[in-house]
């Protein structure tokens, strides 16, 4: 009995820690953010942060690297993040569909998979992800 109880014990720990234990330093998180006015791309890899903003001749890219406290506030905010249900949170809002916002989407990739959210408008993004998604706004340097 007391083997059986140990199996089981061992089975819900392992599958209840898997996702919790997400590290942002093993991922790659992507946001884009397009119209007909504007083209965004932020990269977050192990630190380094690449920025994109504009397409063609007028595009300008920005690397930087986060600091300590800026790196630590997301990976706080990504460990709440469940990757499995990424493409399920909803939108709260569909400005994107009249041109009222541009599109924007996160993709994360992590050991070996890719998860992607839904559309949505962007500086509305959906509530699980939205404090990940206004952090990383807020690193920008526009």
């Amino acid at each position: 009995m007391k083997s059986l109880v140990f199996v089981l014990f061992t089975l819900l720990m392992g599958k209840g820690c898997s996702q919790s234990n997400a590290d942002l330093a093993s991922a790659k998180l992507t946001y884009t953010a397009h119209s007909r006015g504007i083209h965004k791309v932020i990269v977050l890899e192990n630190k380094e942060l690449t920025y994109e903003n504009g397409r063609g001749k007028d595009a300008t890219l920005t690397a930087s690297t986060l600091s300590d406290s800026e790196w630590e506030a997301l990976v706080g905010q990504f460990k709440t993040i469940s990757l499995e249900q990424l493409n399920t949170y909803a939108d709260p809002t569909q400005a994107r569909f009249y041109d009222g916002a541009a599109i924007a989407n996160l993709t994360i990739e992590y050991k070996g998979n890719t998860y992607r959210t839904k559309d949505f408008d962007h500086g509305t993004p959906p509530v699980e992800i939205q404090p990940l998604i206004t952090s990383l706004l807020a690193l920008i340097k526009e």
